[in-house]
């Protein structure tokens, strides 16, 4: 598949307190899923370019959880995601909270409910349709502002990369 056939393009839209983006990706939808809840495959493509991912601790199951620090050359942020549905290969619901060194939840920053459904288009192609709800709108809109469109672009190639 050559640099543009179908793929890479990222529709991002925003609606009161939730930031839905959507993508597909040129691989079968077992693959796309796996690669969200599999540690090793997740730390491989989950950040920005020029960036790392380090897991700590990684349970992406129904009442699971997973701990992980993204590196860039300039900041180190920490997630804790609590993880309330995985129903493979169709959908992932959690809780994204920012959180400390060690894995606690910080409680300074508002936390946002993330649902994302995954629906083949044929055997080869899967759209990855992911919804953040924040506490408010005006929460959601600091995200946007913030730049998450370009870092979950960025994020979303390296995914395409990873399965082609």
């Amino acid at each position: 598949a050559g640099v543009g056939a179908g793929s890479g393009k990222m529709t991002i839209k925003v609606e009161d307190n939730k930031i839905i983006f959507s993508r597909t990706i040129e691989a079968p939808i077992e693959k796309v899923f796996d690669a969200y809840t599999t540690k090793a495959l997740f730390e491989k493509w989950f950040h920005p370019k020029d960036a790392s991912t380090k897991v700590f601790r990684f349970n992406a199951v129904s009442g699971g959880d997973a701990f992980y620090a993204i590196k860039t050359p300039t900041m180190t942020s920490y997630t804790l995601a609590e993880y309330k549905t995985v129903k493979r290969p169709y959908l992932i619901e959690y809780i994204d909270s920012f959180a400390t060194p060690q894995g606690a939840k910080d409680t300074k920053m508002p936390s946002m409910k993330i649902t994302l459904s995954f629906s083949k288009s044929n055997t080869t192609k899967t759209t990855v349709t992911s919804t953040s709800v924040f506490p408010t709108k005006e929460a959601a809109q600091q995200v946007i502002n913030m730049g998450v469109e370009q870092g979950m672009n960025q994020t979303l190639d390296q995914l395409d990369a990873l399965l082609k």
